[in-house]
């Protein structure tokens, strides 16, 4: 019998990968979490990934915590966006440094060395998205560990006592604070934008710009110039409604408040505050629900490969199968 060829690989492992796709788990537990200490982390679990049975393209969606009186190592790698669920501190970002709080959203460029440092009295809880997986895969991304994490921060308050701006010097936003989204957000709504993206109506009671969508540059960032991975909006459903019926390749929802639930390819799956829904790397079919007779709120993480793929995909064409949000 003949050795494969790279023909037979090639189809076998696309038969592998499609396998993979339709069987994917959509809902990650944030109760179910596996919780590992890294040299880089005291605290860090891999909410959606391959590390946790995710078939993703080559993406991460991580949560972790930091200590009080602790600082995360120090390391460069790819892009990544954060955003901080609870806490204080600063992120320090090749050399600079950018304070944070509750419901601030960073980004990290590309190769730019950065660590975190938690000057409160609680744990400083976040989530982090990456593409470490596809840089590395390609051989163009680079992932090193140049100081480890630890107690202590005087040094580095030291050295970086105060913030000088939340802009990079080559006028790239770093950081943005919740009151800062909450206060774009009512100038767009005055301007009567609040709801607008691409010239189409949005069917969330409302949706926040964080670091924006990549799929067309006249989407607002509000500064932020990310390429590979965004915390790109958060959405507010009121109660008894829902947002509407699209399809797009890979995403991921992470529930910041209330409890919902997601249809996906005709499947429902329901989540509280803490759990994230994927939307598998092929046109998904998806919508979200709230039901509960309190708001919901859910953060979007987006990647650039998604639109990369979107733009080849021959008759891909948007969904959209409510007008608008719908009282139930």
């Amino acid at each position: 019998m003949s050795e494969p060829t790279f023909h037979d690989r090639w189809v076998s492992r696309s038969r592998d990968n499609q396998q993979r796709v339709e069987r994917s788990p959509i809902l990650a537990r944030g109760q179910e979490l596996r919780w590992l200490e890294t040299p880089h982390d005291a605290k860090v679990a891999v909410v959606i990934g391959e590390d946790a049975g995710f078939p993703t393209q080559g993406t991460c969606l991580l949560r972790a915590e930091l200590p009080p009186g602790w600082h995360t190592g120090s390391h460069r790698h790819g892009e990544e966006a954060v955003y901080i669920l609870a806490g204080d501190g600063f992120a320090v970002v090749d050399g600079q440094r950018y304070d944070f709080r509750t419901g601030t959203t960073i980004h990290i460029p590309y190769q730019a060395e950065h660590q975190l440092v938690n000057t409160g009295d609680r744990p400083v809880a976040y989530l982090s998205a990456l593409t470490t997986e596809l840089d590395l895969f390609v051989r163009l991304g680079r992932y090193e560990q140049t100081s480890e994490k630890g107690a202590g921060n005087q040094a580095l308050v030291d050295r970086h006592p105060a913030e000088a701006s939340q802009l990079a010097p080559d006028g790239r936003r770093i950081s943005l604070h919740a009151e800062q989204m909450l206060d774009e957000y009512a100038r767009r709504r005055a301007e009567g934008g609040g709801h607008a993206r691409h010239g189409h109506h949005h069917t969330h009671g409302a949706i926040w710009v964080l670091m924006g969508g990549s799929e067309s540059p006249s989407t607002a960032t509000n500064g932020f110039r990310a390429k590979a991975v965004a915390m790109t909006n958060i959405f507010e459903e009121v109660p008894q409604s829902s947002s509407h019926r699209h399809s797009h390749t890979e995403a991921m929802l992470y529930a910041l408040e209330g409890a919902g639930y997601s249809e996906v390819d005709g499947t429902r799956y329901d989540w509280v505050a803490g759990d994230a829904v994927y939307v598998p790397p092929k046109m998904t079919v998806h919508e979200h629900f709230n039901d509960s007779s309190a708001g919901t709120r859910t953060l979007r993480i987006e990647f650039g490969i998604r639109y990369f793929y979107e733009e080849l995909w021959s008759g891909y064409h948007k969904i959209e199968l409510r007008a608008e949000a719908m009282a139930r």
